[in-house]
């Protein structure tokens, strides 16, 4: 459990380091508008409670869980690197604000992907939450730290 619990952690300040460093390169360099908020008819607090509980779930299941069961149980992929790699890509071109963020997402779906496939492999029956969980406290340290 505690090796575990230390790759969660760990897993989680790649994530925020990650974070840290695109929007230092955002601000000091590029000034792309972080304001992604598109669509007049949701709310801030629709598009935070969206962001925390919601897109979580769904993300956790279109962008890890299916793409793991298809490359893994039916196209038989048994490369875990070329995985989440392939994994990520899909990941971040759902992410498509802006190139600076397609990098971001990219990198941030590497270390999510890690996860998955890393609990996936310890814990099977608790992969898809635990990836769940790390994914709405790493939008939830955004929204509070960052945003």
């Amino acid at each position: 459990m505690k090796k575990l619990m230390t790759f969660f952690l760990i897993s989680f300040v790649l994530a925020v380091l990650n974070g840290y460093f695109f929007n230092y390169i955002n601000d000091a360099y590029l000034h792309f508008d972080v304001n992604y908020n598109k669509s007049q008819n949701i709310s801030k607090n629709e598009l935070n409670f969206i962001a925390l509980f919601v897109a979580p779930f769904i993300e956790t299941f279109i962008f890890q869980y299916l793409p793991y069961l298809i490359l893994s149980k039916w196209i038989k992929l048994n490369n875990k690197a070329f995985c989440i790699i392939i994994m990520s890509i899909i990941f971040a071109s759902m992410h498509y604000y802006n190139w600076l963020y397609i990098v971001m997402t990219f990198l941030g779906g590497i270390i999510l992907n890690n996860l998955y496939i890393y609990y996936h492999k310890q814990i099977p029956n608790y992969s898809f939450i635990l990836t769940v969980l790390f994914h709405m406290l790493f939008n939830l340290y955004g929204f509070l730290f960052i945003m």
